[in-house]
């Protein structure tokens, strides 16, 4: 019977980061006092008590994982991944953003958040993929950036800017559930084949 790895079991737990944010997701659009459509998830820390708590707690544990799941690609291989170090800066970025309000640079610690566009990426120029695990992380990467460029020169609508968010986060965060999934078949797969005859 094949060993689970550790690395293997870091990603595999990638899955933690999406359900959180669908969790966050949740949550605030079941709050009176959250404009879902047209507030940032961050802003929701002058609303309902139950949302200034989720605001403060899912962030961290999505960060968390995330931070496992780079530690997780740094392992596979040969050590070293810069798909693993992207997606554990993104990671930090919203352990942050989780720690320290919406107003100060130290929210998202300026800016880290970016290096989420490039995980997808570089993730399936490290390591092997399906032709469709390919094409959908070359997607999200440039849907990320779809996101990130109007937000940062200003053209992100204001009465739409907590729906786009959530659309983008929905792909990022997706990506890292989706990517995990697709690992752990993966490795199924491998252990099925190498398994002896009769066992």
């Amino acid at each position: 019977m094949r060993k689970t790895t550790l690395s293997t079991r870091l990603v595999r737990q990638g899955w933690v980061a999406p359900a959180a944010m669908a969790l966050l997701i949740a949550i605030l659009f079941f709050d009176p006092l959250h404009d879902s459509i047209g507030q940032h998830m961050s802003e929701s820390i002058a609303a309902s008590w139950w949302s200034a708590i989720a605001i403060r707690v899912l962030p961290c544990i999505m960060g968390a994982s995330l931070v496992l799941f780079g530690f997780g690609c740094m392992g596979r291989g040969r050590g070293w991944s810069w798909a693993g170090l992207s997606a554990i800066l993104f990671g930090a970025a919203m352990i942050s953003a989780g720690i320290v309000p919406m107003g100060s640079p130290w929210h998202g610690m300026y800016g880290l958040a970016v290096f989420s566009v490039l995980v997808p990426a570089i993730y399936v120029a490290e390591f092997p993929v399906s032709k469709a695990m390919r094409q959908v992380s070359l997607a999200a990467s440039f849907l990320g950036l779809v996101y990130m460029w109007p937000l940062f020169i200003g053209l992100d609508p204001p009465e739409y800017r907590g729906l786009t968010q959530r659309l983008s986060t929905l792909v990022s965060f997706g990506w890292v559930g989706l990517a995990a999934l697709s690992y752990t078949k993966a490795e199924a797969s491998r252990a099925a084949l190498i398994r002896p005859k009769g066992m």
